[in-house]
């Protein structure tokens, strides 16, 4: 029953977003993070180079690509014959600078990197993928074993996790997503002495990736030369904003907009919501600390009636240029 509900659902709002396009003007903005091949993605993070490619010479043959601040304003103009698309990045991982832009540059698609300030030249991996890596990369996991973080305890019973195949692998990802879920309610430095100690029990070496690193800071400057990448603000922490006080929302959310003018020189315009996790709070808050437009990870088309402080994204996956093309079609512009 929940199932037909979901799909009954889902039937319902493609035919309210169908009949909604012939009367408001509307378009997309696409989420990417990573523009790299990876063995462990548990969260899908990574787009090939070579797919990314073809995305983006299906996207120029077929939209007009804007940057991401224009794009309320691009809206209110009215509807277009062709769909205007605006493209995202999340995080700030250092092959958006290598890989993404130079691509980027090849078709003049403007794009807006959403950084997590506070991770800005550190030269290890984001905490989750960190956690990817140990625990989905084939290290051999203990069946039994207890955390301790910030006065709460975690703890792992899965015999499964021996085991070869499917069972073992559905074994990991399950204590790989109760597991971070866990990690996202801890302090950053907790967070850190965890995965140190597992890093430790596993014997498990540093990671090679370095383009899945954050940016410096002179990379983040060579990131916006030119003139045609943005910087947005992610917070500080990339911490679940609505499980903080408000004050500590604050915090993160004006912090980061300071950090990215200090990092580019000027007022970032647009924020993206980490995890696409919001609350109303976080959402006056982000208006008040002057963000012209602010991004979630809930799919939907842009309206030029919406919120701009509340725009959807839709998730690309690791896909070539004519697959997302007939999804975007099919889906979201049927």
């Amino acid at each position: 029953a929940s199932l037909m509900g979901r799909r009954a659902r889902r039937l319902l709002a493609y035919w309210r977003r169908r009949d909604r396009r012939n009367r408001d003007a509307h378009g997309i903005v696409l989420m990417y993070h990573r523009i790299a091949s990876l063995a462990a993605d548990p969260w899908e993070l990574a787009v090939q180079p070579d797919h990314f490619e073809a995305q983006l010479r299906e996207l120029k043959k077929h939209a007009d690509i804007v940057r991401l601040s224009r794009l309320p304003g691009e809206l209110r103009k009215g509807r277009r014959s062709r769909p205007v698309v605006a493209i995202t990045f999340d995080d700030g991982y250092a092959d958006n600078l290598s890989v993404a832009k130079p691509i980027l540059e090849r078709f003049d698609a403007p794009a807006t990197v959403f950084l997590a300030t506070g991770f800005v030249g550190r030269r290890e991996e984001f905490w989750w993928n960190r956690l990817a890596r140990l625990l989905l990369s084939g290290h051999a996991l203990p069946p039994r074993h207890g955390l301790i973080a910030g006065g709460s305890a975690f703890r792992w019973d899965e015999p499964a996790l021996g085991a070869n195949g499917k069972a073992g692998h559905r074994a990991r990802l399950r204590l790989h997503d109760r597991l971070w879920d866990w990690l996202c309610g801890q302090s950053e430095e907790d967070r850190g002495r965890v995965l140190q100690e597992l890093e430790d029990r596993l014997g498990a070496p540093a990671a090679a990736d370095r383009g899945g690193w954050p940016m410096t800071a002179d990379e983040v400057r060579a990131l916006v030369a030119g003139g045609l990448l943005d910087i947005g603000a992610h917070t500080v922490t990339h911490p679940m904003l609505s499980r903080l006080p408000a004050g500590d929302k604050a915090i993160e959310i004006r912090q980061s907009r300071a950090d990215c003018r200090r990092l580019s020189g000027h007022d970032p315009a647009c924020f993206a919501y980490p995890h696409g996790d919001l609350d109303a709070e976080c959402v006056e808050l982000v208006r008040e600390a002057g963000f012209d437009a602010a991004c979630t990870s809930e799919p939907d088309l842009v309206w030029s009636t919406g919120d701009a402080h509340r725009m959807p994204r839709i998730f690309v996956h690791n896909e070539g240029g004519d697959a997302l093309l007939r999804r975007l079609r099919w889906y979201w512009l049927a």
